[in-house]
Order: structure tokens, then C-alpha cells, then sequence
């Protein structure tokens, strides 16, 4: 009886914390939205700080508290891409702002957001005011985003690397025979590589191919763009690539990659006579992310301007509705529906950043997009990944905006689920027995591979759906068929070269492709933005939905599971879900 009353209190005490832990968080929200509605005014001789360590995406979050840091019980600054490139632009005109300083002690963003936050800061420079960058040490791209600087400053601890650019992917045929586990893939396009991990232990001379050119492609944007700024040959950054890698703070000096070598403090003294200030006065900064904040106070709402949309379509493209980390085919496709309908809409811009998924919910979203696009003008601004389904999506516009460093194209179609019969069978001892009418009443079934019949059937599937997919993009980017076929097949291309290809209008970042949708509605002078999806979650219960899906932070925090490890996991449990038909591309590309 002892033993009951003891399991009951625990169970009880372990109820209370759990309500306590809640109650805390729910607090801390409240806090900390409380902190956010009001910004220090910004005071005249201040340096705006871009730390390259804290993440910039595409839109908020719908739940902050899923990424609470459960160890310092901090939550993580939400910047946005959008206000963020509105703040540096305001910052060019605020005679408040003396400077930039970009700390560069590493990179929180996708190499996209990178380059348009470089692109940014570069135009910054044109107002006449200084760019220091400063870092304990120089990762690659970090150091890409610095070299926009007037002057770049390291740590004497520090090291800088350039070594080139790398793409690493993990081939899963044998482990999975290992375990039984049988995957039926059926495929349309010679660089279709999403499939291949399932079906090869080596990379194919195909994807190799595709892999190494839009590496190349965009390291040579990259290495052109660090050139032109530190005054250094492509060649000698090329040389520094193969047979440096490394840089000590006084080789990186002689090579010019750096303009000198301090500590922290000496750099806080630097900035001080750079604003005027005296050497014992307090050095006066403001984060990006509190500058945005009151970049927006300082800009009051014209009710007045016409208004434009900015769609944010992030993530794999699932059917059904949609969440923070994927899209919805029918819940994006009544999105489009309305903005067609609605006449304060004067233009749409379309902000794609998702490697693909369903074909058919990509097929649904094409159709209200080319119905939207009769009516107002559509423009994509197309992010770090807008392949496959992403690029299915963004053929209808009128115009589209890529980063040079974007990952597109990837028109291809590919059919997969994974089969347990053989797992069961020899390693659990379990045997799956099946009564049907008919030969095939079990097509699909996991307990079995298909037949010959049965693949022929998915093969006819496969093609129809890439003869459709190339339809489509033939009539939205005005090709043949067989033009976009000789650039499809499922092959991947930097945003350069699907510029030279003309799968993409023009170079640029989100900013530019607002202003392409402005100008082509006649309203460049006066407008304003409306984004979608809105976040339709009470204040309560996204409080209580953050704390449910916070459990798996909490756990990596708990248990020291690494971001690569947690992101490993994740993707192959997320391949090892997919079925029906695919219109995505090759999976987990990092890019380092």
C-alpha cells in the first residue's frame, strides 16, 4: 500500500513541476513580449552591430518557445530577412548611425539570407559611412559577408579558413538490405538524385556532374565577389584554397585577407574615435535586431498605400495545411485564391524557399497561381532552395528574382516508399499474411516489393506527372517542352546559371523583387506589405502548442545531442515516410 501512495505523490509532484515549468514559460513570454514593445530611442555617434551569429529567416515563427535554449533559459531573437535589409537601408540616412560593425565569429543563416545581407551592407557603404568587421576567428562564409567591409580585423587567437566548397551526402543501400528494409523507387530524370542514397552506395556519375557545377558555380561568385573587394586575384584565392586553407592572423595579414590584428577592446577604442567619442566614454552600439525594432516604430503605417502581398512558402510541400516548417498545398492554394479575389491586392510577391515534395499538392497551388497571375501581378523572389515542386510553384509568375547562390531547377519526378516485409520476416520472426480478391488488392501494401505490373503501373504515374511538370513550366517560362526537358531531367542549378538558362529573370534579393512587383502595379511611390500565411494562434494557445513541441529541444539540450546528429535523424526518418509521387530534390544538401 506504501508502494501505491509513494508511485501516486510522485506522479502528482511530477504533474506540478511540469505545470510550474509551464506557468514559467508562459511568463517569460509575457516578459519578454513586454520588452519588445517599446525600444530605446537611438542616441547620435551609435555604431549598428550585425552579428552573423544570430539567425535571420525568412518569416517569424509561429512558436519561439519550440527553440528556447532550455540551459540559459534565453529565447532566440527573431529576425527577419525583410526587416532586417529595411534597417540597413534606413541606417544609410539616420545621422544617428556613424557606422556598421559585422561580427563575423560565425554564420546563423543560410548562404542566401548571407549574400543578401552582403548585397545590403555594400550599398550601406555608397552613403559614405565606415564597415568594420570584426571576428575571433573566420569561418568561409563568415568571412565571405566581412570582406564587404573597408577593413577586416581578427583576433591574435584567431584562424582563418578558405579551403573551397563541399557537398556531403550519406548512401543507405546496404544498411537498409541490412535490415530488411526494401525501397521501391521509381524515377524520371537522369539527375533525379533524391532517390539515389536508397538505390546506390556510390554517388552517380550524373549527380556528380550536376553537384560539381553548381559548386563551381557558386564558388566562383563568392571568390569573385571576395576578390574585387580585397583587391586580390581569383587565382591567388584559388592557390589560398588548395594549399593554405588555413590562415595564423599574421599569414592572413601578408595575404592581404585581413587589414589588421586586435583584440576586442582595441576595437571598441577604434570605434570610439570613429564616432567622435572620447577613449574613456562608453562605446555606443545597437543590434540589428533592436535597430529593426525601431526602424519600424520610426515608420508609421500609411493606411493610405496600395497594398502588396509578400506570400512566405517555406519548407517541404505536403498536402493538406500547412506549419512552420512546410506548406500546405490546399491551405496555400485558398491563400492564392483569395489574393486573386481581393481588389486592395495590387500585386503578389511569392518568397520561395523549399526543396519540393507532393506534385500533386504542387500541381494544386500551379493552377490558383496561374488564375491569380491573370489578375494582378505575381512576382518570385525564390531563396536558398526553391527546386523541384519549389521551382513547379514559381514558373507561373510573371517575374523572378533569384540569389546567385539559390538552388533551383530540379524539374523531375521521382516515386518512393520503403517495404518492411523481409524486417519482419528475418529479424522479428513476424509473418505477414494477406487475403485479397484479386492479384494486385495489396498494391502498395509495406509488406511486400511491387511486381513487374505493379512498376509499371508507378512508372506510368512517374511519367505523366513529369510530362505535366514540364508543361508547366514550358508555358510559364515561354519554352518548349523539349527546351526545358534538355535542362530538366532533375538536375540542380545555382541561381547563376538558371539565370544564363532562363529559368530565372533576374539576380537579386527579396527587396528587389518587391520593388519588380511595385513597379509592374504602377504603385513604386506608395505602398505597403501585407504578409501571408497569418498567424492564426491565440495568444494561449500558442503558448501551450510551443510548450508541447519544445520537448524535443529540451531533450538535445538535456541529452547533447548535436545539430548534425538531430538534423541526420531527421531527415532520414523524414525520407523513410515519403510515398506516392515526388516532385523534390536531392535531400540534405550542405553546403560547407
Amino acid at each position: 500500500m506504501k508502494s501505491f501512495f509513494r508511485t501516486v505523490l510522485a506522479v502528482v509532484v511530477g504533474i506540478l513541476l511540469v505545470q510550474l515549468f509551464s506557468l514559467f514559460l508562459i511568463f517569460s513570454m509575457i516578459g519578454v513580449m513586454g520588452a519588445l514593445e517599446s525600444v530605446e530611442d537611438i542616441k547620435a555617434h551609435t555604431v549598428l552591430t550585425v552579428d552573423l551569429t544570430k539567425t535571420i529567416t525568412d518569416k517569424e515563427v509561429n512558436d519561439p518557445l519550440a527553440n528556447l535554449n532550455f540551459r540559459s533559459l534565453k529565447l532566440p531573437e527573431q529576425n527577419t530577412l525583410y526587416a532586417a535589409l529595411r534597417a540597413i537601408e534606413y541606417a544609410k540616412s539616420d545621422d544617428k548611425i556613424e557606422g556598421i560593425l559585422i561580427r563575423a565569429d560565425g554564420l546563423q543563416m543560410s548562404i542566401s539570407t548571407a549574400q543578401e545581407i552582403r548585397d545590403a551592407i555594400a550599398d550601406f557603404r555608397s552613403s559614405g559611412k565606415f564597415v568594420y568587421a570584426y571576428g575571433s576567428g573566420y569561418g568561409q562564409f563568415p568571412y565571405y559577408v566581412a570582406s564587404v567591409a573597408d577593413s577586416v580585423f581578427i583576433h591574435p587567437m584567431g584562424e582563418m579558413m578558405w579551403f573551397g566548397l563541399a557537398s556531403q551526402n550519406f548512401y543507405l543501400k546496404d544498411a537498409l538490405a541490412k535490415w530488411g528494409i526494401e525501397p521501391q523507387i521509381i524515377r524520371h530524370g537522369k539527375y533525379k538524385s533524391a532517390v539515389e542514397p536508397f538505390m546506390e552506395n556510390e554517388m552517380s556519375m550524373a549527380n556528380h556532374e550536376q553537384t560539381m557545377t553548381y559548386l563551381t558555380s557558386m564558388w566562383n561568385y563568392t571568390t569573385n565577389a571576395v576578390a574585387t573587394a580585397r583587391q586580390i586575384s581569383v587565382e591567388e584565392l584559388n592557390m589560398f584554397a588548395e594549399g593554405r586553407v588555413a590562415f595564423l592572423p599574421k599569414q592572413a595579414l601578408e595575404a592581404e585577407l585581413v587589414d589588421g590584428i586586435y583584440y576586442a577592446d582595441q576595437i571598441d577604442s577604434m570605434l570610439l574615435a570613429k564616432t567622435g567619442r572620447k577613449a574613456d566614454e562608453k562605446l555606443r552600439t545597437v543590434s540589428l535586431h533592436d535597430y529593426s525594432q525601431y526602424v519600424q516604430q520610426q515608420q508609421s503605417l500609411d493606411l493610405s498605400a496600395e497594398k502588396i502581398a509578400l506570400v512566405y512558402a517555406m519548407g517541404e510541400i505536403n498536402d493538406g495545411d500547412e506549419d512552420d516548417s512546410a506548406i500546405g498545398g490546399d491551405a496555400y492554394a485558398e491563400i492564392f485564391s483569395q489574393l486573386r479575389k481581393d481588389s486592395t491586392i495590387k500585386a503578389v510577391v511569392l518568397r520561395v524557399n523549399s526543396p519540393g515534395g507532393s506534385a500533386f499538392a504542387s500541381e494544386v497551388m500551379w493552377r490558383e497561381l496561374t488564375r491569380l497571375r491573370e489578375k494582378k501581378p505575381l512576382i518570385v523572389s525564390m531563396g536558398t532552395y526553391a527546386a523541384s515542386g519549389g521551382y513547379y510553384i514559381s514558373a507561373p509568375a510573371d517575374y523572378i528574382v533569384a540569389s546567385p547562390l539559390t538552388l533551383t531547377g530540379s524539374i523531375g519526378v521521382f516515386g518512393m516508399y520503403m517495404t518492411y516485409g523481409k524486417l519482419l520476416r528475418e529479424k522479428l520472426s513476424v509473418y505477414p499474411r494477406v487475403v485479397k480478391t484479386h492479384s494486385h488488392s495489396d498494391i502498395g501494401s509495406v509488406m511486400r516489393p511491387l511486381d513487374a505490373f505493379e512498376r509499371e503501373l508507378m512508372q506510368q504515374s512517374v511519367e505523366n506527372t513529369y510530362s505535366i511538370f514540364l508543361s508547366r513550366v514550358a508555358e510559364g517560362r515561354k519554352k518548349t517542352s523539349e527546351a526545358v526537358d534538355s535542362i530538366g531531367q532533375g538536375r540542380v542549378w545555382s541561381g547563376l546559371d538558371a539565370q544564363r538558362l532562363g529559368l530565372v529573370d533576374e539576380l537579386g534579393g527579396l527587396d528587389r523583387a518587391i520593388a519588380v512587383a511595385a513597379e509592374r502595379a504602377n504603385i513604386a511611390d506608395n505602398y505597403r506589405l501585407t504578409v501571408y500565411p497569418k498567424q492564426e494562434l491565440s495568444f494561449f494557445n500558442g503558448m501551450v502548442n510551443s510548450f508541447l513541441t519544445s520537448k524535443a529541444q529540451l531533450a538535445k539540450q538535456i541529452f547533447g545531442i548535436s545539430d548534425p546528429e538531430q538534423e541526420f535523424v531527421e531527415n532520414i526518418e523524414r525520407l523513410l515516410k515519403k510515398r506516392g509521387i515526388r516532385a523534390e530534390m536531392p535531400y540534405m544538401i550542405e553546403i560547407r
